[in-house]
């Protein structure tokens, strides 16, 4: 019996190729699409990068770089975390170890002969000497440093310098240069550009000389590296321990970072992926299942019972859907490796970060389109099946009247969740709750909207009625069509309307977010002066502010460093760390500098163990001032601090301010970001600070002066790759609706071949049907800009209000006029050119052809 059915319906696939086509094509890149995300999840779960310094070591300890959730993924810090200096000799004493060696990590930067900064496109890196051995580098030429004037460097830099053994080179930490006689050349390994001074060196430069970076173990010959590591872990707890290709995550902190982006990045957007892939599928298949009711209603008529009519199109559905998503399937590691190139062009992925190659999501894409495809078959053939058959006849020649009482109760009843979800939860819940209900209420009022669908189709053709009946005929017969079909129209709306309201809201809140940001970090610096460095550099050094606070002219200079920190607090009863952005400020030195639109609390009492806090990040976490944050600092270091303040200017200066001595202690190098300037306002020469600070940018290395507008629209440029991050994202799934759009349409057209020639055979011309189709297509083009653009204000005016306090959201008339040319011209496209088609064959031939 299971057989017949496979039989029947695959005699049906084979006559009915248009429907199945156009479910085959949703299913096709919607596995894709589903893979995709499924591998980044997996890349960034357990890919990564293989040692390049350290691939001479059989084992390393580093710091704990995340923090240990049971509930969720271990979010990364972004600070390194380092191990006391002490360390090795402990290490040393293990039973296996050969010899353990601390490793420090300085940040520089350099100069060619003429002393202008170089752009070395890898990062510069100092260490001490006896760290060379973890690699191992050989010396090419020259000798080991033996004073603290004195460095190898790698022949990558040697090359680019122009220098050789026995000249000198000017490195600097920070902005503090210093001068270095090459003694010796090393070959370079991997990514990273190395210098190497004397170990004590090293340390007088290390931001913390208590602190390593790692310790390399040296094992002795014949030791497993796996239970020496075992020994070591026992031997000194609260460590990471790392062997083989895992000491990857160790020597780059990118690769953490790249992993929790990954993680977020795919939970997030494979989750919208999945809701929208089976959205468009069910729609999709609905559509085709629609199309065929005269069929379905005639094996009615002839004693199919309704199991039976099930059966058929389940198996119908699950033919398309097993070879749709398997072949998709294959090609998602194509889109992942496409999104890792892309996301590795705009710097938020390091080039040579590899994906993991695994068929478990393949396994689990074809799954989830196997039983969204039978889900979805089995919905839309529960009226044709429950129905008596007379009324399946019935139906088959015309619609419904009207929409059954259960769906339309549904889909109002959804739309007003999603309203509510949207508009009213950011006004009772602040924070990133809101937020994320704003932008996620899009899809509940999407499919509200497309169970009402029909009715909005019918009032808007009823609305286009006198203007269309201007044309006698083709306007006539276009309005008919519209009020009488306005289901089928309703499957080639649903799927433009939500591309047309994905693509709003995302513009719209990368537009409000970089709006809101720019104008909160242009009102917001108040100073006269910003002092920072450019690409070359690493930071500003911290003694450079005594410096500029003694130049003519200038009253005021506050250091501001940046970090980013996790802020702790319970979603219920699951534990949650939200990272977040974070400064640290010198709150003596706020007055004439910053303004953070303090709305509660005192910025002056931050100091010691406080912290202030964006309206979005107390909002989240449910604090206010006199309460407990509850942190973990950039490097893992965990601090109770009280809440001073709650500001406003969160999306320009972060979500967290500390103090400044709090913060800096626990970034990986140890420098401020910039120094915020105010000129003296009775200085007898009014440029007097301008010009002394010029003076010191010119002799100090890839420092620069810039004003506070320059400075502001330069930290857009350096903030957008989240914009596009989110643009690459949000475009492949866009990109996935359109086709999704383009197939349902062309599959709309393609099935009214009959009714073309009917049309033709009783008289009416082909460039009438053509100029009727013209007008369908208007109506299915206005329908659909109407409900993407009502479904979209909603979760628009939400994440207007979570973001800036207030309901209105930043879109460009010129983005919106943008989409409608877009959705016009794909629905003109999409219905023009399969009607032409379709208009080729001869009336007589075409009007025989079954539905």
């Amino acid at each position: 019996m299971r057989r017949a059915v496979f039989t029947i319906a695959w005699s049906t696939i084979k006559h009915r190729k248009g429907g199945f086509i156009a479910a085959f094509v949703a299913l096709f890149f919607g596995s894709a699409v589903i893979t995709a995300c499924g591998v980044l999840l997996v890349s960034g779960i357990t890919s990564g990068i293989e040692p390049q310094r350290y691939a001479g070591v059989a084992v390393v300890v580093g710091g704990e770089q995340s923090k240990d959730i049971a509930e969720d993924f271990d979010p990364v810090y972004p600070e390194r975390a380092g191990v006391p200096a002490t360390l090795p000799d402990r290490i040393a004493k293990i039973p296996g170890v050969r010899s353990a060696v601390g490793e420090r990590t300085i940040a520089l930067s350099a100069a060619d002969r003429a002393g202008s900064p170089l752009d070395l496109g890898d990062p510069l890196y100092g260490h001490g000497w006896s760290s060379a051995a973890l690699a191992p580098f050989e010396l090419t030429a020259g000798e080991p440093p033996r004073t603290g004037r004195e460095a190898v460097v790698d022949a990558d830099l040697a090359r680019e310098t122009g220098l050789r053994v026995g000249d000198a080179i000017r490195l600097a930490v920070g902005t503090t240069p210093a001068s270095y006689k090459i003694t010796g050349i090393v070959d370079p390994v991997g990514r990273q550009v190395s210098v190497f001074f004397t170990d004590a060196r090293a340390a007088e430069l290390a931001p913390r000389p208590d602190r390593l970076t790692v310790v390399g173990v040296l094992a002795e010959p014949g030791t497993d590296a796996g239970a020496l590591a075992d020994r070591i872990a026992k031997a000194v707890p609260g460590t990471d321990v790392r062997t083989g290709r895992d000491i990857g995550d160790v020597e780059f902190l990118d690769v953490g970072q790249s992993r929790g982006f990954l993680i977020g990045l795919s939970t997030a957007f494979g989750g919208t992926a999945l809701a929208v892939v089976v959205f468009v599928v069910s729609s999709t298949l609905g559509l085709g299942v629609q199309q065929r009711r005269r069929e379905l209603a005639m094996l009615r008529a002839i004693a199919a019972t309704p199991r039976q009519i099930h059966k058929l199109i389940g198996a119908e559905t699950l033919l398309v859907s097993v070879v749709g998503s398997v072949l998709g399937a294959a090609q998602g590691f194509l889109v992942a490796d496409w999104l890792r190139a892309a996301f590795a062009a705009i710097g938020v992925l390091p080039a040579d970060f590899d994906l993991a190659v695994n068929p478990l999501p393949a396994v689990g894409s074809v799954l989830l389109c196997v039983l969204g495809g039978r889900l979805a078959g089995y919905l839309a053939a529960r009226r044709i099946a429950r129905i008596k058959p007379v009324d399946a006849l019935g139906e088959s020649l015309t619609e419904p009247p009207r929409l059954g009482r259960v769906r339309l109760l549904s889909g109002l009843v959804l739309i007003a969740l999603g309203l509510a979800t949207a508009v009213v939860l950011p006004l009772v819940v602040p924070g990133e709750a809101a937020l994320a209900g704003a932008g996620g209420s899009l899809l509940v009022l999407m499919i509200g909207g497309a169970l009402i669908g029909p009715v909005l189709v019918k009032a808007v053709a009823r609305l286009l009625g006198p203007l269309l009946s201007r044309s006698p005929v083709s306007g006539y017969l276009a309005a008919a069509n519209s009020v009488a079909n306005s289901r089928r129209l309703s499957g080639a709306v649903v799927p433009l309307a939500l591309g047309a309201a994905m693509a709003l809201l995302q513009i719209s809140l990368l537009s409000t977010t970089q709006a809101e940001a720019k104008r909160q970090t242009a009102d917001g610096i108040t100073a006269d002066y910003v002092l920072t460095t450019d690409r070359t550099g690493t930071g500003l050094s911290p003694e450079l502010t005594d410096t500029v606070r003694a130049l003519p002219g200038v009253a005021a200079a506050m250091p501001v460093t940046r970090s980013q920190v996790l802020l702790n607090h319970q979603e219920g009863e699951v534990s949650r760390a939200e990272p977040l952005s974070a400064q640290g400020i010198d709150p003596a030195g706020l007055r004439g500098t910053l303004d953070l639109d303090v709305r509660e609390g005192d910025l002056t009492g931050l100091s010691g163990d406080t912290v202030a806090l964006s309206r979005m990040a107390a909002g989240t976490a449910g604090l206010g001032v006199g309460d407990t944050a509850d942190l973990h600092l950039g490097d893992g270091v965990r601090k109770k601090l009280k809440v001073v303040a709650v500001y406003g200017n969160g999306l320009g200066f972060g979500d967290v301010t500390l103090p400044h001595q709090l913060l800096i202690r626990h970034t990986t190098n140890g420098l401020n970001s910039t120094l915020l300037i105010t000129a003296g306002e009775r200085a007898d020469d009014p440029t007097a600070a301008g010009t002394a600070l010029g003076e010191l940018a010119e002799r100090t290395p890839a420092l620069t002066v810039e004003t506070v507008d320059s400075f502001a629209a330069a930290q857009q440029g350096a903030d957008s790759g989240q914009s596009w991050t989110s643009l690459i994202a949000n475009g492949v799934l866009l990109l996935y609706i359109l086709i999704a759009v383009v197939n349902t349409l062309v599959m709309t057209v393609t099935a009214r071949g009959r009714e073309f020639a009917m049309l033709r055979l009783i008289g009416t011309t082909a460039r009438q049907t053509r100029r009727m189709m013209f007008m369908e297509s208007w109506v299915v083009v206005l329908t659909a800009l109407a409900l993407g653009t009502l479904i979209s204000l909603p979760p628009m005016i939400g994440s207007a209000l979570a973001l800036t306090g207030r309901p209105v959201p930043h879109v460009e008339p010129v983005v919106w006029f943008a989409v409608a040319g877009s959705v016009a011209l794909l629905g003109w496209l999409s219905t023009s050119l399969p009607t032409r088609s379709a208009l080729r064959a001869e009336p007589v031939a075409a009007a025989g052809v079954r539905d």
